[in-house]
């Protein structure tokens, strides 16, 4: 299947790429964050280049540890605090100028945030997820982007979990979602310059 993107109406969103938890100092446990740095820098290349909504998401949380909520109960330690600089976007990631920066407390991308007013503002309709954990933040942000009636992708090789299994659990939840929803880096890069201008390639 081929995959038919409107940039006019569609977002890429980078779910929790930040410095510590998921590059750098092993705080979450994620699987496969090398492998899906490389392709993460690609899909956001082609999304700069085509010129098509950006939002970054960072997880943070008060020094003060009082909005953790149910977070600590299960299998995460203490993560993501205001006071770490690992907690900011990891550094080949980072928003730029132009394109838009949410932090959350929590992990779905709409609990608690904007998001909602910043996507109807920009009048989309179809959200593009990748990041990390996929079984913890980008599964609920898609489940929610679903309740919600928006169309959703998963980039699942720009997707890391908290181990394998839960990753490709998360990735077949959100397939029986919306048939289609997942996608390789690959399929939207060849998405977005077959929409805008086959030049794009060559910058890619």
């Amino acid at each position: 299947m081929t995959l038919a993107l409107n940039l006019n109406s569609t977002a890429l969103i980078l779910v929790d790429m930040q410095g510590g938890p998921v590059f750098a100092d092993g705080t979450l446990p994620d699987t496969g964050t090398e492998e899906t740095l490389s392709n993460a820098k690609r899909v956001l290349a082609a999304a700069r280049a085509a010129k098509m909504p950006i939002i970054h998401f960072k997880e943070v949380h008060r020094k003060e540890m009082v909005d953790f909520g149910r977070e600590l109960d299960g299998a995460e330690p203490v993560h993501c605090l205001e006071t770490w600089a690992s907690t900011d976007f990891y550094w080949e990631l980072a928003p730029i100028d132009g394109e838009f920066a949410i932090s959350k407390r929590r992990y779905s991308c709409f609990f608690g945030t904007d998001l909602e007013i910043l996507l109807r503002g920009l009048k989309v309709n179809t959200l593009v997820l990748m990041g990390g954990m996929t079984n913890v933040c980008v599964h609920y942000t898609a489940v929610d982007a679903h309740q919600r009636d928006y169309h959703f992708h998963v980039i699942e090789d720009c997707c890391s979990g908290s181990d394998l299994e839960a990753h490709w659990a998360a990735l077949t939840a959100m397939e029986y979602l919306q048939t289609g929803a997942r996608i390789f880096h690959g399929d939207f890069v060849e998405a977005v310059v077959g929409e805008r201008s086959p030049s794009l390639q060559e910058s890619l």
